[in-house]
């Protein structure tokens, strides 16, 4: 007999110490009784430290807090709450009052069961929450123009100029880096002009070999070369009559053509190919570029008098770098796109979002959609960092352990860099940038001739 109860005192020990719970008990007044190992996990203490300590001293400690404890003592009836540790874990704790025969407070016995980890999860799935509502109120703000998406101040005072150069004749000079949406600008201003019931016609000058160019633009007469169709061909030029043509690339157009196009801009008159007699023409000419056109004209490269005629109203397409705000409207809006386009589903987490902000984006919003593009075809559901081109990884591994005016100098770096590169002089990278030239020679100094 004495041996059974020894083994059954045994086993309630063993089941005691290693319950998955924790358990706390306590005598009526508080003291602490009996506490089993799973309390070295939750409070990085020893079991035999509680044993004889109140729970009043503990909470005061702040080993934990609240104390289910106290509330039973005081109310006499069971209690459920979330603790909070001093090591920082968060426990679901159920405490109950054990009571005598005459329904007296005997002790209390706490469960507990740690549930930071889901606890911590919750919190990220609400701070996830928060900002993709944060990230879709800004896409309220949004203004959409055909396949151009922006809600940036510079975009938006870019398009009220849109607005008023659409409406006259005069030849417009489209300048950005490459992807900046150049194309799309000018198709624009042609369906917002009194032209927009007339042709349309777009030739990207650095597409078609210097041999072809001529005709292509001017036409030719029947018979005028080898090859020739016998009734010869209209140029582009003659089929945009009343209607506007879009010269891309007009940096690429060999000197020798400059000339006939000055002739059109000028004279409203052109002779094709083999021709004898001079054609007139009413057509608006726009042309656009990411060359720099002054210094071409500086380098023999480019006829000023072109360069004058053309530059009559300049647009200046600012790159994404200058109009952050811009990006994740266009990620969202390509995402959409090719989720449609490729039956898929993709959703992107608010660190691969950030990323995305934190990006030079070089390519511009060219760039942006092969990047979308390419994770919506390749990803799983949700998109993480670790599913960004590598270009975008290394870059956020290297903003690691950096502070916030260090990340902000980098790309105050870069951005003066880019600009000197493009402008060669203090005073154009003030022009471009909207800062005095004595900052702007200070910055220079500071990142070019340092670097």
């Amino acid at each position: 007999m004495v041996f059974q109860k020894e083994r059954e005192y045994m086993d309630l020990k063993d089941i005691f110490e290693y319950a998955f719970d924790e358990i706390f008990v306590t005598d009526d007044k508080g003291i602490v009784v009996r506490v089993n190992s799973a309390c070295e996990q939750h409070y990085q203490r020893k079991a035999k430290d509680f044993v004889g300590k109140h729970v009043k001293d503990l909470q005061k400690e702040g080993i934990f807090y609240p104390s289910a404890t106290l509330e039973v003592i005081e109310k006499k009836k069971p209690v459920e709450l979330v603790q909070r540790t001093k090591s920082g874990r968060y426990l679901h704790v159920r405490a109950r009052p054990v009571l005598n025969e005459f329904g007296e407070l005997k002790r209390v016995i706490s469960y507990s069961r740690d549930l930071t980890e889901l606890y911590e999860l919750r919190q990220k799935v609400e701070e996830i929450s928060d900002q993709l509502k944060s990230y879709k109120k800004e896409l309220q703000e949004t203004f959409v123009y055909e396949g151009l998406i922006f809600k940036s101040k510079v975009m938006k005072k870019l398009f009220v100029t849109l607005e008023k150069v659409a409406k006259v004749n005069s030849t417009v000079l489209v300048l950005g880096e490459t992807g900046v949406g150049k194309s799309r600008i000018v198709r624009l201003i042609h369906e917002w002009s009194p032209r927009q019931n007339e042709a349309f016609y777009e030739i990207n000058c650095a597409a078609i070999p210097h041999s072809l160019i001529e005709s292509e633009l001017f036409g030719y007469e029947g018979g005028a070369f080898t090859g020739a169709e016998r009734t010869g061909k209209k140029g582009i030029i003659e089929l945009a009559n009343h209607g506007t043509l879009f010269l891309d690339e007009i940096g690429e157009l060999p000197l020798d053509l400059q000339a006939k196009l000055l002739q059109v801009l000028q004279e409203k008159k052109f002779r094709s190919v083999g021709g004898r007699d001079l054609k007139h023409v009413d057509v608006r000419i726009i042309a656009a570029t990411n060359r720099n056109l002054e210094e071409m004209v500086a380098n023999g490269t480019f006829r000023k008098d072109l360069f004058y005629r053309l530059n009559v109203i300049p647009i200046q397409i600012p790159p994404l770098r200058e109009r952050t705000e811009d990006i994740l409207p266009l990620v969202y809006h390509f995402l959409d796109h090719f989720n449609e386009q490729y039956g898929r589903n993709v959703q992107f987490s608010p660190s691969v979002l950030s990323r995305f902000i934190q990006h030079i984006w070089d390519g511009n919003i060219r760039e942006v959609e092969n990047v979308v593009e390419r994770l919506v075809i390749t990803g799983e559901d949700v998109i993480t960092e670790e599913d960004l081109p590598l270009s975008m990884q290394q870059a956020s591994l290297e903003q690691e352990g950096k502070s916030l005016y260090e990340m902000l100098e980098e790309v105050e770096k870069n951005i003066i860099l880019k600009a000197y590169k493009k402008c060669k002089s203090s005073y154009k990278v003030a022009e471009l940038l909207k800062i005095s030239q004595s900052s702007a020679t200070r910055k220079i100094k500071k990142y070019v001739e340092n670097s």
